[in-house]
C-alpha cells in the first residue's frame, strides 16, 4: 500500500502571498507532483492546517484542487482550521457522533483512525474524554487488526522548544487508551511541526512531513516565539508492507541536476 501524507497547507486568499510564497500555488505544484510520480497512491493523508485562518474560501480552493486527484482524500483539521468551515465545504469528511472530525478508514492492511485534536482559538491540541471515548470504541471493534493513527498536534516533545509548548495537552490521557493495544499499533502520522522528523513515543514509530508553503526552523533553542524560513517544501510518500513500514521526504520542488552516482 502506499499513501501520500501531507500536512500544514495553510490555504489562504487565492494568489496572496503567505511568509514569502503562494499557498495555494504550492499546493497546486504539490498536486502536479503526486499526479506525475505518484499516481498510484492509494490515498492522500492530510493532517490539519489545512487553511491558515479557516475561511471558507481557502477550504473551497482545496477542495478544488484535491478533486484533481484519481485517490481519495482523508482530512483532519489542525488548531488554525475551523471544524464548522471544513465540514461545510466537505460534507462527506468523516464525523463522529459529537461532531468532531474524526473516521476509521478500513484497508488491507489495517484500520486507520484519524483524530481530530483541534481545540478552537487555541494554539495547541486537545483531546477531551468524548474524543477518546470514540477511540475507546474504535480500538475495541477493531479486533486484533493492525492499528494506524493519524492526528495533528504530537503527544510528545520533540526538542523543538517553540513549538513543544504547542503540543497535545494531557498526553498521559491519551497514552493510557492506547497502552493496551500497544503492539497492534504500526505508525503514528502527525503535522503541525512542520519539520521532515520521526522517531517513537512508547515504542509507536512515528512521522512528520514539511509544509507545502513554510517550514519550522530548527532552533533547538527559542523558545518565546516559533522561528520560521523558507526551507525546501515538502510531502511523504509511505510505503507499507505487512512487515515494514518506509517514509521518503520528497521535496517536491527541487529542480537541480541529476546524475549517475
Amino acid at each position: 500500500m502506499k499513501i501520500i501524507h501531507l500536512s500544514d497547507l495553510h490555504l489562504a486568499t487565492p494568489g496572496l502571498a503567505l511568509f514569502g510564497s503562494q499557498p495555494d500555488e504550492r499546493l497546486d505544484a504539490l498536486v502536479d507532483s503526486i499526479l506525475r510520480e505518484h499516481a498510484d497512491a492509494d490515498f492522500c493523508l492530510l493532517t490539519g492546517d489545512l487553511a491558515d485562518t479557516g475561511s471558507a474560501t481557502a477550504y473551497a480552493r482545496l477542495a478544488e484542487t484535491l478533486a484533481r486527484l484519481p485517490m481519495p482524500s482523508y482530512l483532519l483539521p489542525g488548531n488554525h482550521d475551523d471544524r464548522a468551515a471544513l465540514c461545510q465545504q466537505f460534507p462527506a469528511i468523516g464525523r463522529d457522533q459529537a461532531g468532531f472530525v474524526q473516521a476509521a478508514i478500513e484497508t488491507p492492511l489495517g484500520r486507520f483512525l484519524l483524530l481530530d485534536t483541534l481545540k478552537s482559538g487555541f494554539p495547541s491540541g486537545e483531546y477531551c474524554a468524548t474524543r477518546r471515548a470514540w477511540l475507546v470504541r474504535q480500538l475495541a471493534e477493531s479486533g486484533s487488526r493492525p492499528i494506524w493513527l493519524a492526528m495533528h498536534h504530537p503527544p510528545l516533545a520533540v526538542g523543538i522548544p517553540s513549538m513543544d509548548q504547542y503540543a497535545l495537552h494531557d498526553p498521559a490521557a491519551f497514552w493510557a487508551i492506547l497502552e493496551p493495544h500497544r503492539e497492534r499499533i504500526r505508525h503514528l502520522f502527525i503535522g503541525h511541526l512542520h519539520r521532515p522528523l520521526g522517531g517513537s513515543w512508547h515504542g509507536i514509530p512515528f512521522s512528520c512531513v514539511r509544509s507545502p508553503n513554510h517550514q519550522v526552523a530548527f532552533d533547538m533553542v527559542t523558545a518565546d516565539e516559533v522561528p520560521g524560513n523558507q526551507e525546501a517544501p515538502g510531502y511523504a510518500v509511505v510505503l507499507i508492507e505487512k512487515d515494514s513500514v518506509v517514509v521518503h521526504q520528497h521535496e517536491f520542488l527541487y529542480r537541480g541536476e541529476r546524475f549517475w552516482l
